[in-house]
């Protein structure tokens, strides 16, 4: 048995591909949730470009002889292709069965070949012959002969194509371009007055976030926004608007299933509030050059925003932020905003959570992903991560009209100069927008990592949400009480040889996942952002900054990225590592290093920051060593 293989696709014109995934159903009464997931996997056009490769054997096999020239993936259509070798290898002895993933992530929509060779050796030491009939494909067999094999030293063979991963946000881009830019309203006070508040006039302001639909405990105990990051020296102007952003996304949080040539719909629209932060003083004749942020998962555009718009200010750019969708708490949030000599002013804050499981609760990230329990559970947060991107991709629509944000007729931001900048979510997001958009000139990647699922299952803060949904799911997939063993190998590790009873149907299922999230998975996305850009502006100009021993995006993610894209001369590494025994242990997770304001750890947010500024005023074309604990190409 070799895995993947096009064997289990069928013909489907209507997809880009022209193939459809067809794999056969299990028992949907006695593993429902199996036959949900594989229901979800039987829409897509092709399989995953980071796919879980089975390999069936008669007999053992020497698991030292498994080399990148005795088994590997080659990609077929460029004879210019090298073949992909294996990793992370995990052997089933009792079924006789490797499983592994390929080297690097493979491209989306192409033809592969998963080739093993007679240079694989049994346990007794002789090369693997080939099963009778076991005829390769005749395009395969001319790509061995350019690397030096023969077809008899084919022992086995299959073929199998990838499936489009940015197809449905390039489309959604289109349908967005194709519409007029929505304008951006300040208006949002009460009598019709705008929301643009001097920043030496401000003393405060307090967020209140709405964590559940009613109750004495309606909202969470009210936060106050860290002004004095933002102060008058810096930052002139705060102000917040809003924009009319058209949704592709149904009320369970997904876009509908459709074939990968057929554009997303529009489903609805959604007021969508910015907050923005100008630079005091002249402006210059264009207006300000501005940075989009994007916020991190479980956090919010009002209080994160303040944290980086003030080194940014300093440079002369502006600072705009929007909620991720299922964030900012929900709708009833507000922002009491105190300015001298005036009564405080209640505004909405803008918040984009809903109470989806309908508990009466909303969680802090809530809305953004599907519903744990039901049929849809698998796809997660893949649709609301990819409704966050087509918002931005109108903010930056709406930067491109002209943004007057005094009111004076005349645009207060250069819609020429617009960057964009994001921390952990906000990278992953981030990666996905500056893929598909050619309007950023440039990009910082704070923190990002891949799969998803890969994070959740690494990092001991979202472990336990996997186990939520493995204890969710019917049957279970839980293999010990309180936690589970899932026997996977990093990459470079050694192979696993004895998995955890369990451990292969809590593999499968992860292979799932990281299957049916890929068009909004970020390694998934990296090739094209320099290797084999989608645009025709060519490589896109980034900067990925990463921390050693980051606890919350382990280091294994973001360096899936990295080799995914090639990315390793565009990475700014903060060596966390050389410092951490100076630091209290409250600061032994570096993962938020570009936003710490507590005094012990303030310096590296404003060097890490002062990276990004610089790498947007050079344009994305130099990335700096701001600090002897920042490395750098």
């Amino acid at each position: 048995m070799l895995l993947p293989t096009d064997r289990l696709t069928q013909a489907d014109p209507a997809q880009l591909t022209g193939r459809r995934i067809h794999l056969s159903l299990v028992s949907c009464r006695e593993t429902p949730s199996t036959c949900d997931e594989i229901n979800l996997l039987n829409g897509l056009d092709g399989w995953s470009v980071n796919p879980r490769i089975t390999l069936g054997f008669s007999g053992p096999v020497k698991l030292d002889s498994i080399t990148r020239s005795s088994v590997f993936v080659l990609p077929l259509g460029d004879d210019r292709a090298e073949p992909i070798g294996l990793s992370r290898l995990v052997w089933d002895a009792e079924g006789r069965t490797l499983y592994a993933r390929p080297e690097r992530v493979l491209r989306q929509g192409r033809a592969h070949a998963l080739v093993i060779t007679s240079r694989v050796l049994d346990d007794t030491g002789q090369p693997l012959r080939r099963a009778r009939g076991a005829t390769p494909d005749e395009r395969l067999v001319k790509r061995l002969g350019a690397l030096g094999l023969t077809r008899d030293q084919v022992v086995a063979s299959v073929l199998f194509t990838t499936l489009s991963v940015t197809a449905g946000l390039e489309q959604m881009r289109a349908v967005i371009e194709a519409r007029p830019a929505p304008p951006v309203d300040f208006i949002q006070s009460p009598g019709g007055t705008r929301s643009v508040f001097s920043r030496a006039a401000l003393e405060s302001i307090v967020f209140s976030r709405q964590i559940a639909t009613g109750g004495p405990e309606r909202f969470a105990k009210p936060i106050p926004l860290e002004l004095d990051l933002v102060p008058p020296a810096d930052v002139g102007t705060i102000a917040l608007g809003s924009f009319e952003s058209a949704s592709f996304l149904t009320g369970s949080r997904h876009i509908p299933r459709a074939p990968s040539s057929r554009t997303p719909a529009i489903l609805g629209h959604e007021r969508v509030q910015a907050v923005f932060f100008l630079p005091p003083g002249a402006m210059p004749a264009a207006g300000w050059p501005v940075v989009v942020f994007g916020h991190g998962f479980g956090n919010d555009k009002n209080l994160i925003a303040p944290l980086v718009a003030g080194t940014f200010a300093r440079r002369g750019f502006a600072t705009v932020a929007i909620n991720v969708v299922g964030h900012g708490g929900g709708p009833d949030s507000t922002l009491t905003i105190k300015q001298r000599n005036k009564e405080p002013l209640v505004l909405p804050a803008g918040g984009r959570g809903l109470d989806l499981d309908g508990d009466g609760r909303i969680g802090s990230t809530e809305g953004v992903s599907t519903a744990m329990r039901g049929p849809l559970a698998l796809i997660a947060s893949r649709d609301g991560l990819r409704q966050t991107v087509a918002d931005l991709m109108q903010l930056i629509r709406a930067l491109r009209r002209g943004v007057d944000v005094d009111g004076d007729g005349k645009p207060d931001l250069d819609a020429t100069r617009i960057y964009y900048a994001g921390q952990s979510f906000g990278g992953i997001y981030g990666t996905l927008l500056m893929a598909v958009d050619p309007l950023p000139r440039a990009g910082a990647l704070s923190v990002p990592g891949a799969p998803i699922v890969e994070i959740a299952r690494q990092a001991e803060m979202f472990r336990p949400l996997i186990i939520q949904q493995m204890r969710a799911r019917r049957p279970s997939l839980m293999n010990g009480e309180k936690d589970f063993t899932e026997s996977l190998p990093l990459w470079g590790e050694p192979p696993v040889t004895a998995p955890a009873p369990g451990a292969l149907a809590i593999q499968a299922y992860f292979d799932r996942a990281e299957w049916m999230q890929e068009a909004a998975d970020p390694s998934a996305f990296a090739p094209y952002l320099r290797e084999a850009p989608l645009l025709a502006a060519g490589p896109r100009p980034v900067l990925i900054q990463m921390a050693v021993g980051d606890r919350t995006v382990p280091n294994p993610t973001t360096e899936q990225i990295i080799r995914a894209g090639a990315l390793q001369p565009f990475v700014s590494l903060y060596r966390h590592d050389l410092v951490v025994s100076t630091l209290p242990p409250r600061f032994a997770n570096p993962h938020g290093f570009l936003t710490m304001q507590a005094p012990e750890v303030a310096a590296t947010a404003r060097v890490a920051q002062e990276q990004i500024v610089r790498f947007f005023l050079s344009d994305g074309r130099a990335i700096e060593r701001t600090d002897p604990h920042f490395d750098v190409p």
